[in-house]
C-alpha cells in the first residue's frame, strides 16, 4: 500500500510540474490527479480491509447457555445465533433448560460448556450466584464469557467480557408510560386508592426483577409528579419492595402490588393475575415477560375484564409471541414492549468471535419497542415480533 501510494504521489508531482506554465488549468489538473490518487489509496485500502475480515473462522467453537427453549423467545434467539454462525461460519452448541426455574439444569449446563474447552460461551443466568464458581473457572482457563439476554450482573472481575441485552430497566419504564398515559385521568379522579398490578415470572433473573423495577419506579414517579402518594403493596414479593423505590404501603393513593408465584409454572402465574385482577380497585395490570403476559391472558379467559374502555383493566405486556400479539391486536391488551431477539442471536455471536480472536468488545444494547394495534404491522416494529 506504500508503495502506490507513494507512486501515485511521484505522479502527481510530474504532472504538477509539467502543468506548471498552463496557467489555471494546472491548478485543475493537479486536483483531479491528486483526487485519483486518492481514490486509488482508498481503494487499496479497502481491498485489504476485505482481505483481512475473511478470516478463517473454522476453528472456532462457541457453547451458548440459554435460559431456556421453551418459550418463543428463546427459539427466536436461536435463530439469530444460527443464521449468524452459518455466515460466519463457527460451530455452535446453543442448550438451555427445559423450565427457567430449573437453575441447577442450568448449572450442569454450563459445567458441561466449560468441559467442552470452547473458544467462547455466552451466557444468560438465571442466578448469578449459582454459577459464580463456574464463571471463575472460566477466567483461570482463559475461555471468555459474553453475558446476553439479562447477561451476568456481578460476576466475578474478569470472567465476563461484555453483554448484549435489552436495557430492561428502561424498557420497563417505557411500558410505564405508555400505561400511565392511558390510566392518568382514572388516578386523578379516583375517589379511594387504585391499584396496579404487576405479574413477575420470579425475583432472581435480572432481566424480569428489571423490568418490574423499571416500571414500578417510573410508574411512582409519574404518579408523585401528579400529586399522589404511591406505595407497594405489603402482599408483595419483598425482593421488589426491597429493590424499588416505594415503601410497603396499602393506604396510598396509587398502590403497586408485584405478585411471584412459589415456581415458574403457568398455572401458578396465572392464579397471580387471578388475584390481581379480581380486585376491585386494580385499573392497570402488567406482565414484565411473555410467560406473565400469557398468565394474564389465561386469566382473562374466565374473567373478560381486560380491554381500553374506561371500566375495564388496562393491560400491557413484555415480549412477543402469538397469544400476546393476538392479545394485542385484538384490544385486550393496550400493547406490550418488544425486543429484537433475533438480533440480539446474531449480536451474541459477532460478540463471541471477535472475543475468540483477541478483540476487544463492549456492551451492546440491543433495544426494544412499545407495539399496539395501530403500528404492530409496520416494518420497523414487525420485523421484532416474533412467534
Amino acid at each position: 500500500m506504500k508503495k502506490k501510494l507513494l507512486a501515485a504521489l511521484l505522479s502527481t508531482a510530474m504532472v504538477a510540474t509539467l502543468l506548471s506554465g498552463c496557467g489555471s488549468s494546472s491548478s485543475s489538473s493537479t486536483t483531479e490527479t491528486e483526487e485519483a490518487a486518492e481514490e486509488e489509496t482508498e481503494e487499496t485500502e479497502a481491498a485489504e480491509e476485505e482481505t483481512a475480515e475473511a478470516v478463517d473462522n473454522s476453528s472456532i467453537t462457541l457453547e451458548i447457555v440459554s435460559k431456556g427453549l421453551q418459550h418463543q423467545y428463546w427459539q427466536a434467539v436461536l435463530k439469530g445465533v444460527n443464521n449468524k454462525a452459518e455466515e460466519l461460519g463457527v460451530t455452535v452448541n446453543f442448550v438451555g433448560p427445559d423450565s427457567e426455574s430449573d437453575i441447577q439444569v442450568q448449572v450442569t449446563e454450563l459445567q458441561a460448556a466449560l468441559d467442552a474447552n470452547p473458544s467462547a460461551i455466552g451466557l444468560a443466568a438465571l442466578d448469578t450466584s449459582a454459577v459464580y464458581d463456574l464463571l471463575e473457572q472460566a477466567a483461570a482457563a482463559s475461555i471468555p464469557v459474553i453475558g446476553f439476554d439479562s447477561g451476568v450482573p456481578d460476576a466475578p472481575e474478569g470472567s465476563v467480557y461484555a453483554n448484549c441485552s435489552t436495557d430492561n430497566y428502561a424498557a420497563g419504564e417505557l411500558a410505564a408510560e405508555m400505561v400511565y398515559e392511558a390510566i392518568a385521568d382514572r388516578i386523578a379522579n379516583a375517589d379511594g386508592s387504585v391499584r396496579i398490578g404487576v405479574v413477575a415470572q420470579d425475583a432472581t433473573s435480572e432481566s424480569v426483577v428489571n423490568r418490574g423495577l423499571g416500571f414500578i419506579d417510573k410508574m411512582a414517579e409519574l404518579a408523585e409528579a401528579d400529586g399522589k402518594t404511591v406505595g407497594m403493596a405489603s402482599s408483595s414479593n419483598e425482593r421488589y419492595i426491597t429493590d424499588s423505590v416505594l415503601e410497603a404501603d396499602d393506604s396510598a393513593d396509587v398502590i403497586i402490588e408485584t405478585l411471584v408465584p412459589a415456581s415458574v409454572t403457568s398455572e401458578l402465574s396465572a392464579t397471580d393475575a387471578t388475584t390481581l385482577m379480581n380486585k376491585e380497585d386494580t385499573i392497570a395490570i402488567y406482565g414484565s415477560n411473555e410467560h406473565s403476559a400469557n398468565a394474564i391472558i389465561t386469566a382473562n379467559d374466565n374473567l373478560g375484564v381486560l380491554g381500553t374502555g374506561e371500566d375495564d383493566i388496562i393491560a400491557a405486556g413484555f415480549d412477543s409471541g402469538a397469544s400476546l400479539k393476538a392479545a394485542v391486536a385484538d384490544g385486550t391488551f393496550l400493547g406490550a414492549i418488544t425486543q429484537a431477539p433475533v438480533a440480539m442471536g446474531e449480536t451474541l455471536v459477532e460478540l463471541l468471535v471477535a472475543v475468540a480472536n483477541g478483540e476487544e468488545v463492549e456492551d451492546v444494547d440491543t433495544g426494544c419497542q412499545w407495539y399496539t394495534a395501530e403500528n404492530m404491522e409496520d416494518e420497523e416494529i414487525a420485523q421484532n415480533l416474533y412467534d
